[in-house]
């Protein structure tokens, strides 16, 4: 099979968008990674089996050229052998990748890689971006990073622990790769053509703007996925004791302040589906909020087995969850009426 990204283009790319500090080092996560996963485990009740996989600190360089080596192994596993290219393509795809990852690899504390297609998981921690936030926050960057390994090690979890879990979601996005036919030439065609009809406000979200009918169902089952990956760890964080993260409210406000993006930034989130992303740590959060106020184990039960999972109704509202666990015999709490609509009080990692 032909390739299908060009690496050295991409990563040339990143790197003229990326602006690199000075002097930064990157910390020891052992003690740090230990502390962290008794704190998940804890509050999943799921395994994460420490000593098999990485945790590394590294520079923006580093996250974008790790992502775009991750990228490129999981399009070219999902791609067809036989789908025809054309001459170029590798290289204005790897400009692509290395554009969106190099635009955002100032913005990345860390993050969970499940290793879809490369050979074994790994958590890739930004210290250069944990010591700016801490900084400009006027936080302890140690306890920083405990914060945000928490959420990453969340997502090692769900995807270690719960087979399932992390089967499905590749099943679908291995559907949505095979049967779509747009090339990016003629994807951007069509976000241009499309944007021309949009007004300034509204956001634009390629997971299933461009798709056939008979593949947005995919994708939205695809995003729901990633919400409740996303909300059940934005949940965990919120659980962590203020004797192991004594300023966790300064972490929380400091976050939902990041995530306001403006200007450029915004953009790019808005043409990339990034910003439909960060509702999915607000409504996934609001989610798992609603279902433990119910009932303490509820967040548990949508991980014990693929019936758990919620659909999307459900997740705005999760009442209709926690009725049909109820009467399928899961033992959640029947007050499912009072959450219809119930405020979350938080919004929700970048």
């Amino acid at each position: 099979m032909a390739q299908i990204i060009a690496r050295g283009f991409a990563v040339g790319t990143a790197r003229l968008l990326i602006h690199q500090s000075s002097g930064v080092g990157v910390r020891d996560y052992t003690a740090l990674a230990e502390k962290a996963s008794r704190v998940v485990e804890d509050l999943t009740g799921l395994e994460l089996d420490l000593p098999s996989f990485a945790i590394e600190g590294v520079d923006r360089r580093g996250w974008a050229e790790h992502n775009i080596d991750s990228y490129a192994a999981l399009i070219e596993r999902l791609t067809p052998p036989n789908r025809p290219g054309s001459a170029g393509m590798a290289e204005l795809n790897a400009v692509a990748l290395g554009g969106l990852l190099g635009s955002f690899a100032g913005k990345v504390l860390g993050q969970y890689d499940p290793a879809f297609a490369i050979s074994s998981p790994a958590i890739w921690m930004v210290d250069e971006n944990i010591d700016h936030f801490a900084h400009r926050a006027q936080l302890d960057a140690d306890e920083v990073a405990l914060w945000v390994l928490v959420h990453e090690l969340t997502h090692r979890a769900q995807f270690h622990a719960v087979g399932w879990f992390r089967e499905r979601l590749l099943a679908l996005m291995t559907q949505l790769f095979t049967a779509s036919t747009i090339s990016p030439i003629d994807l951007l065609g069509e976000v241009f053509a499309r944007l021309r009809g949009l007004s300034s406000s509204q956001s634009v979200d390629v997971t299933t703007l461009f798709l056939p009918e008979r593949l947005r169902s995919v994708a939205r089952e695809a995003t729901t996925i990633m919400t409740v990956a996303e909300g059940h760890a934005e949940w965990v964080m919120r659980q962590v004791s203020r004797e192991i993260i004594p300023h966790r409210d300064e972490f929380e406000r400091t976050i939902d302040e990041r995530r306001q993006t403006t200007g450029v930034a915004k953009i790019v989130a808005q043409l990339t589906g990034i910003a439909s992303k960060r509702s999915q740590y607000s409504l996934g959060l609001h989610f798992f909020e609603a279902i433990a106020a119910e009932d303490g184990d509820a967040p548990r039960r949508v991980f014990a087995s693929p019936n758990g999972l919620p659909t999307t109704n459900e997740l705005t509202d999760p009442g209709r969850w926690v009725r049909r666990m109820s009467c399928n015999g899961n033992g959640v709490a029947t007050h499912a009426a009072s959450l219809a609509g119930r405020p979350s009080g938080k919004r929700g990692l970048r």
